[in-house]
């Protein structure tokens, strides 16, 4: 092969790398709540074309689950900032909450 061939090779070995985890990267862009299983599935069943379609469809779902819980939290639960604290920290660690959504209820419930 010619030093032009190697190249080209290489190039669009990474560019088949990348399509490979678009559903990833999407997952990740988005701050989708499933964005570990997202990868996982990715990695695990995307060779098969309908795992990686699988994967790109979950990733482009909707992440909307975390702002309709949140305020059904804040009106049924009138108790301590604290425990409101500890309660959107276990949101966050379950993965319902991205660490931006945690950072910005608890600086909410922090200036209330």
């Amino acid at each position: 092969m010619s030093g032009g061939s190697d190249t080209l090779a290489i190039i669009l070995f990474f560019l088949a790398i990348i399509v490979y985890f678009v559903p990833a990267i999407v997952a990740c862009y988005r701050v989708h709540h499933n964005t570990t299983s997202i990868m996982l599935t990715n990695i695990f069943l995307g060779w098969t074309g309908i795992g990686w379609i699988a994967a790109l469809v979950w990733a482009a779902s909707s992440t909307a689950m975390a702002k309709e819980i949140l305020p059904s939290i804040a009106a049924t639960t009138p108790g301590d900032k604290y425990t409101e604290i500890d309660r959107i920290s276990q949101l966050k660690d379950r993965g319902i909450l991205s660490e931006q959504e945690f950072q910005a209820e608890k600086a909410k419930l922090l200036s209330s």
